[in-house]
């Protein structure tokens, strides 16, 4: 029994030490992100060809031949939409006049005989932002934030002039942690310029108490905030 207590004794001094540690050390756990991506304009559009469907955006589709076709549809994360009875039909990167011929001939392989396409490309981030509201003309990063939070998905995050987005304001400013998140394992991916992810994970609680910096997000990063397991 007296061992018993001697042990306990020695796990409590060992539990307080590693929590002691955890208040005061920075918030980057592991691994190493390649440099970020510069914020867009506040166009938000690339510095190339300035008509060209982008993740995120909403596309218009009007057919002449099927109007139940019609309506708009969100280009997704894997650079498509989905078309009802249609299927899955590539669009990123692609002009009007691209996406218009993109989704003829999709059409008229597999629905019509005939397609007369006319599209039109609608921001998201112009549907979600008021047009006359102070954040209208700020530049926007594009970020996407999946995990335990309550609103997952792309997000287009107003920028002030001159200041970098941080990891836990990101996060706040999106919607916050479900309450089974684990904040001292926040996973930030990044592509750096071969093309691959990189990843670092984050302890994100000495940021909350204002003893270590904020992580700085760029254009295009994936926040992927992981839940407790069992709720612990």
């Amino acid at each position: 029994m007296l061992g018993f207590k001697k042990f306990s004794g020695y796990l409590l001094i060992f539990s307080l030490g590693l929590c002691s540690g955890c208040a005061h050390r920075g918030a980057n756990v592991s691994g190493e992100l390649p440099p970020i991506v510069a914020a867009p304009r506040a166009d938000n559009k690339p510095s190339g060809n300035l008509d060209v469907f982008l993740i995120g955006d909403t596309l218009e589709l009007f057919v002449k031949e099927d109007a139940t076709l019609n309506g708009s549809y969100p280009v997704r994360e894997g650079g498509y939409i989905v078309i009802p009875r249609v299927g899955r039909i590539s669009v990123v990167g692609l002009s009007r006049s691209d996406a218009e011929a993109q989704i003829k001939r999709f059409l008229q392989n597999t629905q019509l005989t005939e397609a007369t396409v006319l599209v039109e490309r609608a921001s998201k981030q112009a549907l979600i932002t008021n047009s006359q509201g102070p954040s209208a003309a700020l530049p926007k990063i594009m970020i996407y934030i999946t995990g335990a939070v309550p609103q997952p998905g792309t997000h287009f995050v107003p920028l002030a002039s001159g200041r970098s987005l941080g990891l836990y304001e990101a996060l706040l400013i999106t919607g916050g942690l479900n309450r089974l998140a684990q904040e001292q394992r926040i996973e930030l991916l990044r592509v750096d310029s071969s093309g691959q992810r990189k990843r670092a994970v984050f302890d994100l609680r000495p940021v909350r108490q204002g003893l270590a910096k904020d992580p700085q997000v760029g254009e295009g990063d994936l926040i992927i905030v992981p839940e407790k397991v069992f709720g612990f």
